[in-house]
């Protein structure tokens, strides 16, 4: 699943420029083949990603930063390549230790591997008893402390639930859990995304459109389908009751969204408009907002977005980069693994978000000093006056959350915007400040 998913991705290699939100880090991978499928991000400072080959196996190595990217330490797996073990998972939890989930491609069964220094030495956590059967490995594993964590197997059978362990100790020792888990169907795998944790509730998605939840750090598990006719890529929950479930057209940008306000006990489907993007979700920490984003399959996906009406309207942040995964950390910080591909290589690497597009705290002073004139705008010509405040920006979006204007505010209290290009209809002028967002509708006519 992951080397297709990475096989695919070479099928739509194009020049990439970073957008001013964004800063694309190289991290230095041995193979100009490889990307940082993987990726998690502990906080503004410190990141981890693992590398996979594009199209062909590449042996994984494991990137860190601890300077906000600035520098990437990148380190050895000890996997044994005759087998084509590769990563199937990554959870870190601090700047030292961090965790590793890899399966023998070409062999049989899997293992845990366990960092404490960084990443340059690892220990086996897997033994005859944990994924210890020839056709066992993990497919998932997440911490919800620096000791308590999950990993989850793929099902042993066909009439089987999946295999799952958990720890107390940093995996240490890991237990096979004993409750009931409910029963896997047909061919059903774990998504390649990283699952979702808020506090003690850990959520992931299947390819048979289904997600898993449960509520008390791996012990015991519910199963909840979402649609049967979808492969969900990525769930996300942003608190305990709201969430969504993706499922990408790679064929398209035309992906599928799913909505749940129960904690992931029903969904429902969601008819969204603006640029909603297919590889993965965020949530953005301290904020209703969530954030999608996507590479190129040679379906045009490649970019981020954001919503703030939970899934139903997204607005562009960037329409050029090539985003494997994403998570954010606050408002002005978030990760993501990607590349940005020159001729036949994919240049993997990292991509650091520090903008000002998720701050959602509104400028009061800077809202009630904000005039636009005239308005409506006859012919797309307009002033927008800000009598108070410091903007240091200005956004316009149209009424699908495309962006089609940007630029900076100068030191001048009035800004003359020309729209005389776009179609008519209503559009939403944000104007940014470094403490916090004004925004006006401005109808063109």
């Amino acid at each position: 699943m992951l080397k297709q998913f990475l096989f695919c991705l070479g099928l739509g290699l194009s020049t990439s420029t970073a957008h001013a939100q964004w800063v694309y880090q190289p991290i230095g991978f041995a193979s100009t083949q490889a990307a940082p499928l993987l990726f998690d991000a502990v906080d503004a400072s410190t990141a981890w990603g693992v590398n996979i080959g594009a199209s062909s196996y590449v042996a994984p190595q494991v990137s860190r930063t601890t300077n906000a990217g600035q520098t990437w330490t990148v380190s050895n797996l000890p996997v044994q390549t005759s087998v084509s073990e590769e990563a199937t998972s990554l959870a870190a939890s601090s700047a030292t230790s961090a965790w590793v989930t890899t399966v023998n491609v070409n062999g049989v069964g899997g293992r845990i591997l366990h960092t404490t220094d960084g990443g340059l030495n690892w220990t086996v956590q897997s033994s005859a008893t944990v994924f210890g059967s020839s056709a066992s490995y993990p497919g998932l594993i997440r911490f919800f402390s620096a000791t308590e964590g999950v990993a989850v197997g793929a099902p042993l059978s066909t009439s089987g639930g999946f295999e799952i362990y958990t720890t107390t100790d940093a995996g240490t020792t890991w237990t096979r859990s004993t409750a009931t888990t409910p029963l896997t169907v047909v061919d059903e795998n774990i998504a390649v995304t990283a699952p979702s944790v808020v506090g003690s509730t850990i959520w992931f998605a299947t390819s048979a459109g289904r997600v898993f939840r449960s509520a008390d750090k791996g012990l015991t598990w519910t199963v909840a389908l979402v649609d049967s006719n979808v492969e969900l890529t990525n769930v996300l929950f942003r608190d305990a009751q709201n969430g969504l479930a993706l499922s990408l057209d790679d064929n398209g940008t035309n992906h599928r969204l799913f909505r749940s306000t129960n904690g992931g006990t029903t969904w429902a489907p969601v008819t969204y408009t603006g640029p909603l993007h297919g590889a993965a979700l965020s949530g953005v920490p301290g904020t209703s907002q969530y954030v999608s984003v996507g590479a190129n399959l040679g379906n045009g996906d490649q970019g981020s977005s954001y919503s703030r009406d939970n899934g139903q309207t997204w607005v562009a942040i960037d329409n050029t980069l090539n985003h494997l995964n994403v998570e954010f950390v606050s408002s002005s910080v978030g990760w993501s693994g990607g590349f940005q591909p020159i001729g036949s290589q994919f240049n993997g690497g990292a991509l650091r978000y520090s903008g000002t597009a998720l701050a959602t705290r509104t400028d009061v002073a800077l809202q009630a000093g904000l005039e636009v004139a005239p308005n409506p705008a006859v012919g797309g010509c307009f002033t927008v006056q800000a009598t108070s405040g410091r903007p240091t920006s200005v956004r316009v979006l149209d009424a699908t959350g495309r962006l089609v204007h940007q630029q900076a505010w100068p030191t001048a209290a009035a800004l003359s915007l020309d729209l005389s290009r776009e179609p008519v209809g209503l559009y939403v002028l944000e104007v940014q400040a470094p403490s916090g967002t004004a925004r006006q509708k401005v109808v063109v006519q």
